[in-house]
């Protein structure tokens, strides 16, 4: 049997069948590479997703279990590049802030209101997953098995909240660079 054909086919046995003999070793992969369970599982669930949905453009010179490493791979590098991107805003704007707010307690003491007022204003289930993440340290998986969500799902509301809550901080820090 043509294990590429029947993917291309639409053979959803047959796809789940490869997902089931490469899910494990390509997960143990990406955990090698991040040593985050979430991100290895979120990225090998979108290899296997951009798989089937490109299933037609699959080539036939390959190996089903090579051109699942590619996709894996891509998506890996895609994911470490925004963490990358996530991280340095965010510390950018913390190192901008601290040296602001060190100097005046009664500006940090404001931020903080202006976070937590922003934090309030979430919607309810973004704040909810932010509050888990946050205040209960529950990790994605934790709060996606709790909730009946997807992992996905809680890194999305996790980053939505983490928008809202830097722009907050660089608007606040950027009045008070102007008052100041």
């Amino acid at each position: 049997m043509d294990i590429l054909a029947e993917i291309k086919a639409g053979n959803k046995t047959i796809f789940e069948e490869v997902y089931h003999k490469y899910h494990q070793r390509f997960y143990f992969f990406v955990l090698k590479k991040t040593s985050s369970a979430d991100i290895a599982e979120e990225v090998v669930q979108q290899a296997f997703i951009k798989l089937w949905e490109h299933k037609e453009k699959l080539s036939n010179e390959f190996g089903i279990d090579i051109q699942l490493a590619r996709i894996t791979r891509s998506i890996l590098i895609d994911t470490l590049r925004k963490k990358a991107v996530e991280k340095k805003v965010y510390n950018h704007i913390t190192t901008q802030s601290s040296s602001i707010f060190l100097a005046n307690p009664s500006i940090e003491k404001e931020l903080n209101n202006k976070v937590q007022l922003a934090i309030e204003s979430l919607p309810p289930i973004c704040k909810k997953i932010f509050k888990l993440s946050r205040e209960e340290n529950l990790s994605y998986s934790q709060i996606a098995q709790a909730l009946s969500i997807s992992p996905k799902t809680v890194e999305n509301q996790i980053s939505k909240a983490l928008r809202i809550i830097r722009r907050v901080i660089a608007f606040y820090t950027l009045m008070v660079l102007i008052e100041g």
